[in-house]
């Protein structure tokens, strides 16, 4: 077992003086906010996080703010700590702000992202996160206190197959999601044929 603060570097995110506000298009930077990643969550059913997919904003301020895939982001408040890592699928010339929302983790060369990222939502850990936040009305994570939170730490080996397996698991999710829709939608024009007929009885 390993301190979280041996293996990946630790900060807040940026702190924003006014509302944040999102652009459709034209921004020069993407943002991240809670609120974007429990939606991809719920979604997607994945913890890997496309940056291309994120809202823009017109970003004024300094560069050292900005984050890059292979970053593993926890939301520090709220009391809803899923991790996401930031992946690029496509090529894109927009770098990446993250809100204070949020504790930005970097990981050495020893530790992947995904796994990383993976290691977080694990039950165990989410628990330990949870009790870590407790005492006060706003459940809160501080980085100093994430930094002493111990995960074990395999050969690259294992955390490539576990991560392998973790993106299987998250495509079978998806994919069952979807069937369940279209059997929840074709039940329903069956539902509403039946009732039809019914009425001209």
């Amino acid at each position: 077992m390993k301190s979280l603060t041996t293996i990946a570097s630790i900060r807040t995110g940026f702190t924003f003086r006014e509302k944040v506000e999102e652009l459709q298009q034209g921004g020069n930077a993407y943002v991240i906010q809670i609120k974007d990643v429990r939606k991809v969550h719920e979604d997607t059913s994945s913890y890997s996080l496309a940056i291309e997919h994120l809202p823009q904003i017109s970003w004024n301020g300094k560069n050292k703010a900005f984050v890059s895939a292979g970053t593993v982001i926890l939301p520090a408040r709220g009391g809803y700590f899923k991790a996401s890592c930031l992946m690029q699928t496509e090529d894109t010339a927009l770098p990446v702000v993250v809100s204070s929302q949020f504790l930005v983790l970097t990981p050495n060369k020893h530790v992947l992202a995904e796994f990383l990222c993976w290691s977080l939502n694990q039950p165990s850990m989410q628990r330990a996160l949870i009790e870590s936040s407790q005492g006060t009305s706003m459940p809160m994570l501080k980085a100093e206190t994430l930094k002493q939170l111990k995960i074990s730490v395999p050969p690259l080996k294992t955390q490539h197959q576990i991560v392998q397996l973790t993106r299987l698991w998250e495509q079978e999710q998806r994919v069952t999601k979807a069937l369940l829709k279209n059997r929840g939608t074709m039940l329903q024009g069956m539902f509403q044929q039946l009732l039809k007929e019914t009425n001209q009885i």
